[in-house]
């Protein structure tokens, strides 16, 4: 005799199979769930640099390679400017020296004048200022002095001094015609202008 299901035990069935899909629908909702975990824990790796930043910081390594740049050009110019007022120390140290040795000189430059022009002046005295006279003025250009006397030459006020102008049918304008007191330099700088008188040309 073949079992017959009562309407109870069918009621357990659907009961047993609704569980169970119930259950099953919960399973596959947590597989989503970590799913969608999973894929909210990977967007957190970093992104990469867009175009604006990037940009950016290359316009910032420009500004720094500049900066450097400008940094070095300064310190190498103020080494050689250190080095050129090192030099001109020690090329100019003697310049209030012979400044001082200036009046000595123009002395000389007066005795000599004054003996050549006399004739009663003994000739061995006058030897012996001439001497002495050359023998200063070799040892002054041995430390880089040296006279200006620019008799005959066009008038430079960088080296002269115009202390009067004249006429002058045997001259070009502008021309020394005569030296009134020396000029002297210092290892080519003027440290006293040379005193002259300049021609100009002609009144009508």
């Amino acid at each position: 005799m073949a079992d017959e299901k009562s309407p109870a035990d069918e009621d357990v069935v659907k009961d047993t199979e609704e569980a169970s899909e119930i259950q099953s629908g919960e399973l596959d909702d947590d597989a989503t769930q970590d799913n969608e975990n999973e894929e909210i824990d990977t967007s957190d790796e970093p992104a990469e640099l867009n175009d604006g930043d990037s940009a950016s910081l290359e316009t910032q390594v420009e500004e720094l390679k500049e900066a450097l740049i400008r940094s070095q050009a300064d310190l190498q110019n103020a080494r050689r400017r250190a080095e050129r007022d090192v030099e001109n120390a020690h090329k100019y140290a003697v310049e209030k020296f012979v400044k001082d040795l200036l009046a000595v000189l123009d002395s000389m430059d007066r005795a000599l004048e004054l003996a050549q022009t006399t004739e009663s002046f003994d000739a061995s005295m006058l030897e012996g200022t001439q001497m002495t006279h050359k023998l200063l003025l070799d040892t002054a250009a041995r430390h880089g002095v040296e006279p200006i006397n620019p008799v005959g030459e066009a008038f430079d006020p960088q080296e002269h001094q115009a202390m009067s102008m004249v006429e002058s049918a045997d001259h070009d304008p502008n021309t020394v015609m005569a030296v009134m007191q020396k000029g002297y330099k210092l290892e080519g700088r003027v440290i006293r202008a040379a005193m002259v008188m300049v021609t100009k040309g002609a009144s009508n």
